[in-house]
């Protein structure tokens, strides 16, 4: 006869090990829901990035997109604008050369006018200059000395002149007073006469003054003290001296004095204005200066 076993299970260990089971699935299933959430989350936050940066190029795409468009309507414009600027200043090119024009055709006109004007003064000063002997040698020999040879060729030599200017052309003429306009533009003249009764008439610019000198040294102190009451001359004071029908004495002092004056001055310059002088000699007095005078 057979026997039966009965099996006897216990249940408290395999309940355990079944909690044990579920709680490990669990746990693996929360690491694992875990793991896709935190992978899920970097997705979303790259895909939040890449989103953000594709805006961010977006918007520097759409503003270059304006500036460049703001580039081309200026780039048109300022294509327009220069387009009118060269029409103006052709327009403008154009009036000035009529202005140009116009201003040359008045100048050659006026030169030609002035040239006219300058043959005519020229040929009238020529004519003047042709003084006939009988009115020139009496003024040329009244110089002091004139029977000295170095009178005498001086006084060839202005008749010379005279003669050129006379028989010239009128540009020579007027090339001669043009000369003797920067002349006295770079020097003063000075003018010295000795009228008939001794009295000296100094006469500088505007200015004219009359004094008494009856020796060299009188002669120097008060020809230097009507200098000191003049303005600052220029770098070259050039002194003419003549004279009428005066005493051989007056005229005597006035060319021994004139030189030692002329240094005086030149000292009390500090060398900055060279005086020279010249006797240009005998010159009558005109009525009407004489009538004033007396």
């Amino acid at each position: 006869m057979i026997s039966r076993r009965r099996l006897t299970f216990q249940l408290t260990p395999l309940l355990d090990l079944l909690l044990i089971v579920i709680f490990a699935q669990f746990m693996d299933t929360q690491e694992t829901t875990a793991r896709i959430e935190q992978r899920s989350q970097q997705e979303v936050t790259q895909a939040e990035q890449a989103a953000k940066a594709l805006r961010k190029e977006q918007r520097i795409a759409q503003n270059e997109i304006a500036e460049l468009k703001r580039s081309s309507q200026q780039t048109v414009l300022d294509a327009m604008q220069a387009e009118q600027n060269a029409l103006k200043m052709q327009a403008q090119a154009r009036d000035k050369e009529q202005l140009a024009e116009k201003q040359n055709r008045e100048l050659n006109e006026q030169l030609e006018q002035t040239r006219e004007q300058r043959d005519l003064v020229g040929e009238m000063v020529q004519q003047l200059f042709q003084l006939p002997d009988a009115l020139l040698d009496p003024l040329l020999n009244a110089k002091p000395d004139p029977e000295s040879e170095q009178t005498k060729a001086e006084i060839e030599r202005i008749k010379k002149q005279l003669q050129e200017l006379a028989g010239g052309k009128a540009i020579d003429v007027v090339k001669h007073f043009l000369t003797y306009d920067e002349l006295t533009k770079r020097s003063d003249i000075w003018e010295l006469y000795l009228t008939e009764n001794g009295i000296f008439r100094l006469k500088i610019g505007d200015q004219s003054t009359e004094f008494r000198a009856d020796s060299p040294q009188e002669f120097v102190d008060r020809f230097y003290s009507v200098y000191k009451t003049v303005p600052q001359p220029k770098s070259l004071v050039i002194i003419l001296f003549s004279y009428g029908d005066a005493r051989a004495a007056v005229r005597f002092a006035a060319t021994q004095g004139l030189p030692l004056v002329a240094e005086r001055m030149r000292t009390d310059s500090s060398g900055r204005t060279r005086y020279e002088y010249a006797v240009m000699g005998f010159t009558p007095e005109s009525p009407a200066v004489k009538a004033e005078s007396n």
